[in-house]
């Protein structure tokens, strides 16, 4: 009976001086995990990247104040390549041109596709058809396939957030009475590509912008200030439901 009642306190003796051990490396795990740090951010793509119609810089400016408010972020340094007109054609030298950046980034966010349907619009603007989106759309597919592979190739760890498109086109073109099946198409088509890599996101924009012209711009075409805000809000929405673009895991 002594030798068991000596061997059960020679137990907790051990078991109670283990545990101030156990505390102390979970908490400097989870300080070492919560430590700011710095994020690379580039931004490709066209007028929505370079935030046409917003005086401060649409909706990559946003993101950098969303991603400075966080406790796990120290500082965010943004290289923007947006341009205005850009086509999917023409990322790719974007991209070559400004390869050393790219290399660096922790987080891409791309806007693409809006120019290409614009160009199907101006090329055929006497004889638009359902079936001509249709057949430029999977050419488009094909194109951002090869320049996700290209972007991969120059950056294989940083997190790439592709940015669907919106429909402002029924003020353009109202003879075309399926232009929200025509995007919903194309949107599809884009989420489809991207999700066959890993680390990457597509964050859907259209309904944002349905039936309302209060965050259009003049033109009626890009967004203005607020609708930058709602584009901003929801990218930043879909990325605090991922982990591993912060993590880099």
């Amino acid at each position: 009976m002594n030798k068991f009642f000596l061997l059960f306190f020679c137990m907790c003796l051990v078991g109670c001086s283990s545990s101030p051990t156990i505390t102390t490396i979970t908490k400097e795990n989870k300080q070492e995990q919560t430590k700011p740090r710095d994020l690379q951010v580039v931004a490709l793509g066209d007028s929505l990247t370079e935030g046409v119609g917003d005086e401060k810089g649409g909706y990559v400016t946003l993101i950098k104040q969303y991603l400075e408010n966080r406790d796990d972020v120290n500082k965010v340094f943004v290289s923007n390549f947006g341009k205005r007109g850009l086509r999917s054609t023409q990322l790719a030298d974007v991209m070559l041109n400004n390869e050393s950046v790219i290399q660096q980034a922790d987080l891409i966010f791309i806007t693409i596709g809006g120019n290409d349907v614009m160009k199907v619009v101006r090329s055929h603007f006497l004889s638009l058809t359902y079936d001509l989106f249709v057949k430029e759309q999977q050419a488009f597919a094909s194109r951002l396939d090869e320049q996700l592979q290209l972007l991969r190739h120059i950056n294989k760890d940083a997190y790439i957030v592709l940015v669907g498109l919106y429909n402002p086109f029924s003020s353009v073109f109202p003879n075309i009475s399926e232009t929200d099946k025509i995007m919903h198409i194309w949107n599809e088509g884009s989420k489809e590509v991207i999700s066959r890599y890993d680390r990457a996101l597509f964050v859907p924009i259209a309904d944002l912008f349905e039936g309302r012209d209060n965050v259009l711009c003049d033109d009626q075409f890009h967004p203005n200030a607020l609708g930058y805000e709602q584009i901003a809000q929801r990218i930043y929405e879909y990325l605090q439901k991922r982990s591993e673009w912060i993590k880099g895991e």
